[in-house]
């Protein structure tokens, strides 16, 4: 079965909550957001740093793995060298 997810339809979802349950829909979307996440990590591992957001104004997902840019990696999961970094960004710097 192939799901096809109408981004907007998602913003459109939090408002109705929102406004039914009368609560600001910036808390309906961060709700959205942290389930987003669990899932994420469930799926890539508790040990990794996922984190969700939702585009306020077009509903698009964005989900991220993050990592402290360090000299010595103890801790894959959370951290990566300062090499591996520039690969991504080379503006990166130690300790962001």
């Amino acid at each position: 079965m192939d799901m096809k997810i109408d981004h907007l339809e998602l913003v459109r979802v939090a408002e109705v909550v929102a406004r039914e349950k009368g609560i600001d829909k910036e808390e309906v979307i961060e709700a959205m957001e942290q389930a987003i996440q669990k899932a994420g990590r469930t799926k890539y591992g508790y040990e990794n740093d996922i984190r969700a957001h939702i585009d306020r104004q077009n509903g698009e997902i964005s989900l991220m793995r993050c990592r402290e840019v360090v000299e010595e990696i103890d801790n894959e999961a959370i951290q990566i060298s300062l090499e591996d970094a520039h690969k991504f960004d080379e503006k990166l710097k130690l300790g962001e």
